[in-house]
C-alpha cells in the first residue's frame, strides 16, 4: 500500500524450526538512560527465556551489543546449541561477521560474542523493529530498571505476553516506509 509517499509493509516474527530456538535481542538507549532485553523462543513460539537490563553510559551501538551478549550467555548457560539470532540493527549484524569494524572500546564485548557463537550452530539475521517488538519491549524495560532481570515466564508482563501470543499466531505488523 502506498499513501502520499509512504509504503506501507506487511512484516511478522518467524518461528524457528527444530532444533533452533530463535533469540531476539535489542538494545535501547534515550536521553537519561539504555537498557538491553532479549527473548528466546521455541519452535511453537512458546517463551523459553526472556530478560532485561540496564546498560550504564551506553550508546546505541553497545546497547546492541550487550543485548546480544546477555542472550547468547543464557543460550549458553541452557545448552541451546543451535540458535537462529534475529536482531533489528543490520550494523550489529555486520560487526559480528566482521564485515565493519567497531568502535575498540567494544573490543572485549565482540570478542566474548564471537566466543559464545564459536561453540554454537547459528544464523543471524535481520529483522525489522515492528517484527522485534518483544525484545524492544524488553529493551525499553531495562532502561528502567537498576539491576539485570531474568523474568518468570511463567508470570510475565500483560503486556509482554499479548506480544508473545500475538507472534506465535503470525499476527502481521505493519511498517511504514
Amino acid at each position: 500500500m502506498e499513501h502520499d509517499n509512504v509504503t506501507e509493509r506487511i512484516v511478522n516474527w518467524r518461528k524457528p524450526t527444530p532444533p533452533f530456538v530463535k533469540l531476539n535481542s535489542d538494545g535501547s538507549v534515550n536521553n537519561l538512560s539504555a537498557g538491553a532485553g532479549g527473548i528466546i523462543r521455541d519452535s511453537s513460539g512458546s517463551v523459553l527465556a526472556a530478560f532485561a537490563a540496564p546498560i550504564h553510559r551506553s550508546n546505541s551501538i553497545t546497547a546492541e551489543l550487550m543485548a546480544l551478549n546477555y542472550g547468547l550467555k543464557i543460550c549458553k548457560n541452557r545448552g541451546f546449541n543451535n540458535v537462529w539470532i534475529e536482531v533489528d540493527y543490520m550494523l550489529l549484524i555486520q560487526i559480528i561477521n566482521g564485515t565493519i569494524p567497531s568502535n575498540p572500546q567494544n573490543f572485549y564485548l565482540i570478542r566474548e560474542i564471537k566466543h559464545y557463537i564459536s561453540s554454537m550452530n547459528f544464523f543471524i539475521s535481520h529483522s525489522y523493529r515492528e517484527a522485534n517488538v518483544c525484545a524492544d519491549w524488553l529493551a525499553k524495560k531495562g532502561c528502567s530498571l537498576t539491576n539485570y532481570e531474568d523474568l518468570d515466564i511463567r508470570m510475565l508482563n500483560p503486556i509482554l505476553k499479548g506480544m508473545v501470543n500475538l507472534d506465535k499466531a503470525g499476527m502481521p505488523y505493519i511498517r511504514n516506509v
